[in-house]
């Protein structure tokens, strides 16, 4: 394996269309949607999306972000930021350790933005960050998930 991590650039279209392909199939999130938020120079939620390469080869992906959907449905949340949000790694690469990598290189730009704390949900890899350093900060039931935040300084 050669594995490479970089942000990516809202002209990368063959990227952003597998991405967007990952994000419909794992949460659900519109394809016009995806290919909006990393392409529009107008975005201001993106403050960066990172890919994972082997060999050049696309095989995850993460951002940081100023906003993400839970602060619209837990209010107390609204003003926190930024968010580690939309971590995700090919399912036939899963258990390797690279997306505990793919955590590593956002958390490093974050901290290079000048970013001090930073935060994320998760129903499914929550014992993943508390391997990283994340602590729990709350819990929440919704939609039968058990959605745990956290939040990480840096």
């Amino acid at each position: 394996m050669k594995i490479e991590y970089r942000n990516i650039s809202p002209n990368e279209t063959e990227a952003i269309n597998q991405i967007s392909d990952w994000y419909l199939s794992e949460w659900k999130i519109s394809k016009i949607k995806t290919t909006k938020s990393l392409t529009e120079s107008t975005n201001q939620n993106v403050i960066f999306q990172t890919i994972m390469t082997d060999e050049k080869k696309l095989i995850g992906t993460g951002g940081l972000y100023h906003k993400v959907g839970i602060q619209s449905r837990i209010k107390k949340y609204e003003n926190y930021s930024p968010w580690i949000a939309l971590m995700f790694t090919e399912p036939k690469i899963r258990g390797k350790g690279l997306g505990s990598k793919l955590l590593d290189e956002i958390e490093l730009e974050a901290k290079k933005k000048g970013f001090e704390k930073i935060y994320l949900f998760t129903h499914t890899a929550e014992s993943l960050y508390i391997r990283k350093g994340w602590n729990e900060i709350d819990r929440y039931q919704i939609e039968g998930k058990n959605i745990v935040i956290m939040d990480k300084e840096i």
